[in-house]
């Protein structure tokens, strides 16, 4: 059973022969009902300063766990936007070698296309060369002719007429297959 203050202070004995001096008993109950007020206050007070901190350590139990979930999400967040940019710069980087490829690869092209239309240049410069030394050549076989003829015509004075041939130009040397494509255009 607990006591109370006013129980204590309520609490009667049973009279008895001999028995204590009423005066000191209910004076001493009296101390005693005082310090277990005073005690039964404290403890008390203990108890709702007690609550007080429990609630308190509750709270702070309960902000803790709010920070420690939003340090996860803030985390989860910056491994996701961390993931992303790498997929964006890997995507980035592959279209740059892919752009990179088809440069090289065009310019690859052009230079061979320019290096097949030097060449054809080339053999439609030694042909030309060609033609122009036939050309020189049938002119000077027709003037070594002509002299020929007018040293003849001198010492014949007017008498026989000679005929001459007519004389062609030697034949252009053979084209290759790009320079007879290139002649048909």
């Amino acid at each position: 059973m607990k006591l109370t203050p006013i129980d204590v202070q309520q609490q009667q004995f049973k009279k008895a022969w001999n028995g204590f001096d009423k005066g000191e008993v209910h004076s001493f109950l009296d101390i005693v009902a005082g310090q277990m007020s005073e005690l039964s206050r404290e403890n008390n007070e203990l108890r709702a300063e007690m609550k007080r901190a429990t609630a308190e350590i509750e709270d702070h139990r309960t902000r803790e766990e709010t920070l420690r979930e939003a340090m996860l999400t803030a985390q989860r967040a910056i491994d996701e936007i961390r993931d992303h940019a790498k997929k964006e710069a890997q995507l980035t980087v592959s279209e740059a070698e892919l752009r990179a490829e088809r440069i090289l690869h065009n310019a690859h092209a052009r230079v061979t296309k320019l290096a097949d239309e030097v060449h054809d240049l080339q053999r439609q410069r030694l042909r030309a060369i060609e033609e122009l030394r036939g050309i020189v050549s049938t002119h000077l076989k027709l003037l070594e002719l002509a002299e020929e003829q007018g040293r003849q015509d001198e010492a014949d004075a007017g008498g026989t007429v000679t005929v001459l041939e007519r004389l062609r130009a030697p034949a252009p040397p053979p084209l290759g297959e790009a320079a007879k494509s290139e002649s048909r255009a």
